[in-house]
C-alpha cells in the first residue's frame, strides 16, 4: 500500500510542475520517475543529475544532455559566484561553465561553511586558467585567493594550474567559513576554472601534516611549481613571494627519497642562469630546499638548490625524514623574467631501506 501511495504523491507532484515540463503520457511519467535525481553522463563525459528542465533552471544548472530516454535533461548543478555550501565535494566553477569561459572584469566569490568535525579543505584545481603573472611574478591582472580566519598565509595564484592541489587549514576550534575568490581584470583573455572542494575530518588519515600546502601519498609522483609551463619570452612563469612546503607521506620500509627533473631540462629556479648551485650560493635569489641532499645520498649534502640544474646530474637524494620539499621565491623577478624562467617539474621516487 505504501508503494502505491508513494507513486500517487509523486505523480501529483509531477502534475504541479511547469507546463513545458509535463510529460504527455503515463509512460513518460513512469520513465522520469525511474530516472529523476539519478546520475547521468552528458557532453564531454561531464557528470550530472537527471531532472526536469525547470528544476535544473531553479538550481542554476546547465543542460549538458538528455536523460530518461529523452524525457528529462542531464543537469550539471553549478556552484558559482555568490554561492554558499556546507556539502562535501562541491565543485566551484566559473559562471558560464562548461560551455564558455569568462571575459571581462569581475569578482566571483563563494563561501564554504565550517562543520564542527572538519579541520581541513583540499582544493583540487581540475581546470584553472587565469591571466599570467606580470614581469615581476605578481598576479596583478587576475588572482585566485583563499581567505580563512585561522591566520595562515595562503598564496595568491594566477596563470595555468590545472592538476594542482592545495590544503587549507580550517582550525579545530574555529567555526568561521572559508571564502574562495577569483578576481579578473580586463577582456584580453578567457578565464575558466573548475575546483573540487573536499572536506577533511579532524581525525582523518587524509589530513595533511601541519604546514603542508601540498601533500602527496604515493611512492612516486610528479610535483610541479605553480604555473609551470613552456617559457614565455621576457617573462617569468613561476610566482613571486612564495613560501610553502610540499610534503610526502613516508611509505613503509622506505628510507630515502630521490628527486629528479622530468623532463630533463625542467628545473629553472633563481640564479645562476647558466647552471646549478647549492648552499650559500642560493642565498641571494630564489631556491628550493631538500634537506641534506646530494647526488648519491651517501653523504650529507646541502639544503638549498637553485639555478638551471639540480647539482651535476639533475638528481638529488635525501635520507632526511619526513620527506619535504620547501619552495621559496622573493619579490624581485627582474632577472628571472629576463631569463624567461619557468619553475620546476620534478618526479620524486621513494627508495627502499637497505638492511
Amino acid at each position: 500500500m505504501k508503494n502505491y501511495l508513494s507513486v500517487f504523491f509523486l505523480t501529483v507532484a509531477l502534475i504541479q510542475t511547469q507546463a513545458q515540463d509535463r510529460p504527455s503520457s503515463i509512460a513518460e511519467y513512469i520513465n522520469i520517475l525511474r530516472y529523476q535525481n539519478t546520475g547521468c553522463i552528458g557532453t564531454n563525459n561531464l557528470e550530472g543529475v537527471c531532472l526536469f528542465s525547470g528544476d535544473c533552471d531553479n538550481k542554476r544548472g546547465a543542460n549538458i544532455g538528455g536523460c530518461a530516454n529523452g524525457y528529462g535533461i542531464c543537469c550539471l548543478e553549478k556552484f558559482t559566484c555568490g554561492g554558499s555550501t556546507s556539502k562535501n565535494e562541491t565543485v566551484f566553477v566559473n559562471p558560464n561553465y562548461p560551455f564558455h569561459g569568462e571575459n571581462g572584469t569581475n569578482t566571483c566569490q563563494v563561501t564554504v561553511e565550517k562543520d564542527e568535525d572538519i579541520c581541513q579543505l583540499r582544493l583540487d584545481l581540475i581546470e584553472f586558467n587565469l591571466a599570467q603573472p606580470d614581469k615581476n611574478g605578481q598576479c596583478t591582472t587576475d588572482s585566485f585567493m583563499v581567505r580563512s580566519t585561522v591566520g595562515e598565509r595562503t598564496m595568491i595564484l594566477c596563470g595555468d594550474n590545472g592538476g594542482q592541489h592545495m590544503y587549507i587549514d580550517m582550525g579545530r576550534e574555529s567555526g568561521n567559513p572559508v571564502v574562495l575568490s577569483v578576481v579578473s581584470n580586463g577582456n584580453k583573455m578567457t578565464r575558466r576554472w573548475k575546483i573540487k572542494i573536499s572536506k577533511i575530518k579532524c581525525q582523518s588519515l587524509d589530513m595533511a601534516p601541519t604546514g603542508c600546502l601540498q601533500y602527496y601519498r604515493s611512492s612516486s609522483e610528479l610535483v610541479r611549481s605553480f604555473n609551470w609551463g613552456p617559457p614565455t619570452k621576457g617573462n617569468v612563469r613561476y610566482l613571486s613571494n612564495l613560501r610553502y612546503s610540499v610534503c610526502i607521506r613516508v611509505e613503509e620500509n622506505f628510507c630515502s627519497i630521490k628527486w629528479e627533473t622530468q623532463p630533463s631540462d625542467s628545473f629553472s629556479w633563481g640564479s645562476p642562469f647558466n647552471g646549478g648551485a647549492e648552499g650559500r650560493q642560493c642565498n641571494d635569489d630564489d631556491f628550493i630546499e631538500i634537506y641534506q641532499g646530494s647526488t648519491t645520498g651517501l653523504v650529507v649534502g646541502e639544503d638549498r638548490f637553485c639555478g638551471t640544474r639540480l647539482l651535476s646530474k639533475n638528481v638529488i637524494i635525501s635520507q632526511v625524514k619526513p620527506f619535504i620539499l620547501r619552495v621559496k621565491s622573493n619579490g624581485n623577478a627582474t632577472l628571472n623574467s629576463r631569463n624567461s624562467q619557468t619553475g620546476f617539474s620534478l618526479r620524486y621516487t621513494q627508495l627502499p631501506c637497505m638492511f
